[in-house]
């Protein structure tokens, strides 16, 4: 072989060892790359080994158990002996199926709801509304139909208190011009008034003083002088030399006629005999007897002295009403007539109840006339006016006939779990509430609210139809999600969503429409029946992958073995006819030289 052949062969074994050396790195790093195979298979298969999933524990009628996969499906399908739960998003919404979503749109009312569902029937009555017709009794009472439809009925209610002008009256005060009344009863009964007053014997003359008063003329002792004087008539007889009679309307008695006359006497006895002259007022005396009559440990006697002796008189409705003038003198003479018997005692009590009625007599000195205050009646009269307009226009405010809504329910106990969901999607109102700014589907008519009665406006809360943040309470969960096991155990876990159940329990929270029953937030991890169990499905699947990942990195692993070892023996026969072949250029090279040298 020549030295240029030699050569030529040098360069070609070079390029095999190369392309030797070239290959068995590709495959060893091949190699490596099967090692962190099966490192990612081994993490994998324990990632399955370690992995728990969702359980929702179930029971059927008889009492077994079942279990399934959590999910919002498996949460929110009905079922006998079940918690209701559902899924509730960061915003406080309810998730809910598509179904349900689209029910709740196309329902007005909660009877429309239930009926989607094949659990409750309902019947619609037209019926005239309760609240109309108490607002109706209330302007004009009980024949309200007669008055509402235009005609004319037995006036009551707020009708029937129309101000008529008679009922406003103002009295007069003047001066009597005859300002000598008071002195002509003194001078009249000087005598006896003088005599009673000095001694205690003068009961007999006082009763003449009060004789005087009552001594109209010799034909008045048979005439009718008590018409329409509250408490009265009276009947007693006083004892025996100074008898008087009241008895029915007409006072008679000796005593009256023998007290002596004078002309001047008359006029004093009209007018205390007017029954529109009354008493001094007296707010002690008047304060002093109801206390009297309303403490029942009041001694009876010591009542009945003080209704004698008082200025006032108790009405059938137990008010105190001021007595006139002629009231106050039979009482005041039945009590001097009767003192002994009475234990009335004549020196103090009776005699400082004679001091107060002279007082009561200077009344005498004025005139009292009665006059219609025509500006009270047309104020009042407007007043009553503006309260009718102003009842008239609240009535056709409300709704006349209603529409009411019998339930009948098919399945209760279902139908409880879809009237739960439906005041957690709505609210309390049982009729569509209605929103402004979204379109929450059918709306019930003004007839059916008006039976439901006036929902709740106004901030934004539950009872509102709305979120804490403005949105509606619900929200549609679509279908992929909504079965999705494996989304709601994420969800749950990273805190995307959370769960709430349905608790019975009294009382309900208010607003939520809802009668024993409360929509309350719980912790997944604390609801008894949902609980965390190993994947075995997983696990198993897991093995296997692994299993079948081992095998093929081993076939391969082995593959790369033996390509290898091939390179391995190609390259060791390689460098041995290198080493040759080298040598034997050497060998030519030293020739060569020794033959020019």
């Amino acid at each position: 072989m020549g030295l240029a052949a030699s050569q030529a062969r040098l360069l070609s074994i070079t390029s095999r060892l190369s392309d030797n050396e070239l290959r068995s790195q590709t495959i060893t790093n091949a190699k490596m790359s099967l090692a962190a195979k099966t490192s990612n298979a081994s993490a994998q298969y324990m990632d399955a080994l370690n992995s728990t999933q969702l359980m929702f524990s179930t029971y059927d009628a008889s009492g077994n158990k079942m279990t399934q996969r959590l999910s919002a499906v498996s949460l929110a399908t009905y079922a006998e002996l079940k918690n209701q739960y559902g899924v509730i998003n960061n915003a406080g919404q309810i998730m809910v199926s598509e179904t349900d979503a689209a029910n709740y749109l196309a329902s007005a009312t909660l009877a429309d709801f239930l009926e989607r569902y094949g659990v409750a029937d309902s019947t619609k009555t037209d019926k005239t509304n309760p609240e109309y017709i108490d607002k109706a009794t209330t302007i004009w009472g009980p024949e309200w139909e007669t008055w509402d439809n235009g005609g004319t009925g037995s006036i009551g209610g707020l009708n029937g208190r129309e101000p008529q002008q008679p009922d406003y009256t103002t009295v007069i005060v003047t001066k009597d011009p005859n300002s000598e009344l008071y002195q002509k009863f003194r001078d009249a009964s000087t005598s006896c008034y003088n005599t009673a007053m000095s001694g205690s014997s003068g009961a007999g003359c006082y009763l003449h003083v009060l004789a005087h008063l009552l001594d109209l003329t010799e034909e008045a002792a048979n005439s009718t002088i008590f018409d329409s004087v509250p408490g009265y008539p009276k009947s007693f007889t006083t004892t025996t030399g100074n008898n008087i009679s009241i008895d029915g309307l007409k006072i008679t008695g000796a005593a009256i006629h023998s007290a002596g006359k004078s002309p001047d006497m008359v006029p004093v006895s009209e007018k205390v005999c007017q029954n529109d002259v009354m008493a001094a007022e007296n707010e002690a005396d008047m304060n002093e007897l109801l206390d009297m009559a309303n403490d029942p440990t009041t001694d009876p006697d010591a009542l009945r002295n003080k209704k004698l002796l008082s200025n006032y008189y108790i009405d059938a409705s137990g008010n105190a009403q001021l007595k006139t003038l002629k009231q106050k003198v039979i009482d005041l003479y039945y009590a001097v007539e009767n003192s002994g018997s009475l234990g009335i005692d004549y020196n103090t009590t009776l005699k400082d109840s004679m001091r107060s009625f002279q007082e009561d007599m200077t009344l005498l000195d004025m005139i009292y006339n009665v006059e219609p205050d025509v500006p009270a009646y047309e104020k009042a009269h407007a007043e009553w006016e503006a309260e009718m307009e102003k009842q008239i226009n609240e009535l056709h405010q409300i709704e006349k006939i209603i529409t009411e809504i019998d339930i009948e329910y098919t399945d209760k106990d279902a139908a409880q779990w879809y009237v739960n969901l439906w005041h957690r999607m709505n609210g309390p109102a049982d009729y569509k509430v209605e929103l402004e700014g979204f379109d929450n589907g059918a709306r019930a008519d003004e007839k059916t609210k008006a039976a439901y009665g006036d929902q709740v406006t106004g901030d934004k809360s539950p009872a509102n139809g709305l979120t804490a943040g403005g949105q509606l309470l619900w929200t549609v969960l679509e279908d992929g999600l909504y079965n999705s096991a494996d989304w709601l155990q994420s969800a749950l876990e990273n805190g995307y969503v959370t769960l709430e159940r349905v608790n019975f329990t009294e009382p309900t929270e208010d607003g939520s429409g809802l009668e024993d029953v409360t929509w309350t937030s719980i912790l997944y991890t604390n609801a008894t029946d949902i609980s965390e169990e190993q994947n075995e499905e997983a696990i198993t699947k897991a093995e296997i992958q692994y299993q079948m990942t081992v095998k093929d990195i081993e076939a391969k692993d082995k593959q790369y073995d033996n390509v290898l070892k091939r390179l391995d023996t190609e390259h060791s026969a390689l460098q041995t006819e290198y080493d040759s072949v080298k040598s034997i250029i050497d060998k030519q090279i030293e020739r060569h030289l020794k033959m020019y040298s």
